[in-house]
C-alpha cells in the first residue's frame, strides 16, 4: 500500500500564516501525528508522499527531516483537492489518501485493509448531521453520494477525508475532465465514479478524528488529542 498525504491548500479559515499540517496539537505538528498514527495502524513501511503547496518549503523542510518525499502542486491556490490527487503518479498499488489537515487515531484506518471494494471510505455516523460536513449518503455499505448539501434524513454519517483507493487509475480517468474545475474535491471523484466502481462505506464509531479547517477544530483537536 503507498500512502498520500494532501497538504497543498492555505488554510484561509485558520488565518493562512501556518500550512495546516505544521499546526500543533497536543505537543507534536499535525504531520508528526499522521506519521505516529500509520506506524501505529501497521503502515510505519508504506511508501509515503506529501503532496505539498502553499509555503511549500517550510513543508517540505519538515517532510525532509522526517524521510518522507513530497510532490508539488502548482496550483494550489485553487480551493478543490482534485488537482492535488491528479498530479500523482499512476500507481497500480493501493493507495491510502488522507487529507493533510486531519488529526486521527489508529484504529480509523486498522480494518481498511481487509474491506471489500474498489474505494473504501470510513464513515462516521455519529456525525450525521453537522451542517458542515461531507456527508455520505449510503445503501447498506455502498455510498450512492458524498455532498455537503445532503438533508440530515440521507446522510449515514460524516466522510472525514480518509480514501482507500484500490483503481487510481480508473479513478483518474472516470473524473479527467472534473480535474480542470479550481473546486472540484475529491470527493466529486468518487461521486463520479459511483456507478462505475465499487464504492463501499466502512462505518467507524467512537474512533477519534478531527479535521481542522476552523480555529474551533483546532481547539476541539487539542482537547481531543491531548
Amino acid at each position: 500500500m503507498r500512502v498520500v498525504i494532501l497538504a497543498a491548500g492555505s488554510g484561509t479559515r485558520m488565518g493562512g500564516q501556518t500550512p495546516k499540517i505544521l499546526l500543533e496539537v497536543g505537543g507534536a505538528s499535525i504531520l508528526r501525528r499522521h506519521l505516529d498514527s500509520l506506524r501505529e495502524a501497521g503502515l510505519a513501511g508504506a511508501d509515503l508522499t506529501v503532496v505539498t503547496g502553499f509555503k511549500r518549503e517550510t513543508v517540505e523542510r519538515a517532510c525532509s527531516a522526517a524521510g518522507l518525499q513530497t510532490l508539488y502542486n502548482p496550483l494550489w491556490r485553487n480551493p478543490g483537492t482534485l488537482f492535488s490527487f491528479h498530479v500523482l503518479p499512476v500507481f497500480d498499488d493501493p493507495l491510502l489518501v488522507l487529507h493533510g489537515d486531519l488529526v486521527w487515531d489508529p484504529r480509523l484506518v486498522t480494518p481498511l485493509p481487509d474491506a471489500t471494494g474498489d474505494i473504501v471510505i470510513p464513515v462516521d455516523p455519529a456525525r450525521a448531521e453537522d451542517a458542515e460536513a461531507m456527508k455520505a449518503e449510503v445503501d447498506g455499505n455502498r455510498i450512492l453520494r458524498l455532498s455537503k448539501r445532503l438533508p440530515p434524513s440521507r446522510s449515514a454519517g460524516e466522510s472525514m477525508g480518509v480514501f482507500l483507493i484500490r483503481c487510481q487509475p480508473d479513478l483518474r480517468k472516470l473524473s479527467q475532465d472534473l480535474a480542470e474545475s479550481p473546486e472540484a474535491n475529491l470527493d466529486d471523484a468518487v461521486n463520479r465514479a459511483a456507478d462505475a466502481l465499487e464504492v463501499r462505506a466502512l462505518f467507524t464509531e467512537d474512533v477519534p478524528w478531527e479535521e481542522v479547517d476552523t480555529p474551533r477544530d483546532l481547539a476541539r483537536a487539542r482537547e481531543m488529542f491531548q
